[in-house]
């Protein structure tokens, strides 16, 4: 009977804030997030800002109300769920009624709770001042995740990471080469490297169609005229990373002095994060695969450049990195690559 009254009174302090007007996390102006969609970049900008004295930069994955059992490179299988998600569904089995909660106000009350326990958790215990959340929304899930950042932490900044698309298609891609790349010819190619294998088309229509549409849906989610938004490339942090981070970390209201912006710099160089590599040199199935601006050229076909405009085409113009259409008329009918040995 203590435990249910405790629980009644948990409930009951938090159903207080929530009916008067504040569904807000109390650590929502210390709490940033980094969206964009996966291969652009997120895992680079995370490490750099993780050797920055005042920020934690982690992944969480708190919204998107998603559930998928996903298959690992090993052969194994692991679910992946968000936060919220979990939540909903423990909601279902817990006999939240008897406390006398509906169980949507149950979820949105064990949410904000265990939100605060988290950021408070995390902030203790790295000793930092910052929690910046990397987020790459699962497919379709975008518009939610959005919502749920405004509806639960209204004053957190966001920072919109954006690659060009076709270097995020190439790149996922290859990084699902072994996941769901068995029996395709890139696979024969790059993992199998059978002797004499040529290979005429790195994508199928299914595939491209799927990372098109990964790459959008962030970019569709984010409204561009929210204060609370600052947009940064890929491309741009290729180009003077120090530069990039100097106005990021000026967004966010950090510590922005050239010595550690240079620290963080530093932390994050592609030779660090590939165990000794340097850009350029690929190695088809690591994570950190290539480093480099433009990879998509090498593996595009004019079917494929169409494919991506239907799907893509117009965020490729929006996001700048396309004037007309002329890229698709310049590509290949088939690959040249060479055989294997």
């Amino acid at each position: 009977m203590k435990t249910l009254n405790a629980l009644k009174s948990v409930f009951a302090r938090t159903r207080r804030r929530i009916h008067g007007g504040s569904m807000r996390v109390k650590f929502d102006k210390r709490v940033c997030f980094i969206i964009s969609a996966p291969r652009s970049g997120s895992t680079w900008l995370k490490t750099a800002l993780n050797h920055h004295p005042q920020v934690y930069c982690t992944e969480y994955r708190l919204f998107g109300q998603f559930c998928e059992i996903w298959a690992n490179d090993d052969g194994t299988r692991t679910p992946r769920i968000t936060l919220d998600k979990y939540i909903s569904d423990f909601s279902q089995y817990c006999e939240v009624q008897s406390l006398g909660i509906p169980s949507r106000e149950f979820v949105d009350q064990f949410l904000v709770e265990w939100l605060n326990f988290l950021f408070d958790f995390s902030l203790r215990h790295s000793g930092k001042a910052v929690i910046v959340d990397k987020v790459t929304p699962y497919l379709n899930t975008s518009p939610l995740v959005l919502q749920s950042i405004r509806r639960y932490l209204p004053r957190a900044k966001i920072v919109q990471l954006i690659r060009d698309g076709r270097d995020v298609v190439t790149s996922g891609v290859f990084d699902w080469l072994k996941k769901d790349g068995h029996g395709s010819d890139r696979y024969a190619y790059f993992v199998e490297k059978r002797p004499a294998f040529e290979l005429h088309r790195f994508f199928d229509d299914e595939k491209l169609d799927l990372w098109s549409r990964i790459w959008t849906d962030p970019i569709d989610a984010i409204v561009d005229t929210d204060p609370n938004v600052m947009n940064i490339h890929y491309e741009a942090m290729q180009q003077d990373q120090q530069a990039v981070l100097t106005r990021l970390l000026r967004h966010l209201g950090l510590n922005a002095a050239s010595a550690v912006v240079a620290q963080c710099v530093e932390g994050a160089t592609f030779q660090k994060m590939s165990g000794g590599r340097v850009a350029g040199d690929a190695v088809a199935t690591e994570k950190v695969r290539k480093g480099i601006v433009g990879d998509w050229k090498n593996y595009f076909t004019r079917r494929d450049g169409e494919i991506f405009h239907d799907v893509a085409g117009q965020r490729l113009w929006e996001t700048g990195y396309e004037k007309t259409d002329d890229w698709i008329g310049q590509l290949p009918e088939r690959l040249v690559l060479p055989p294997n040995p």
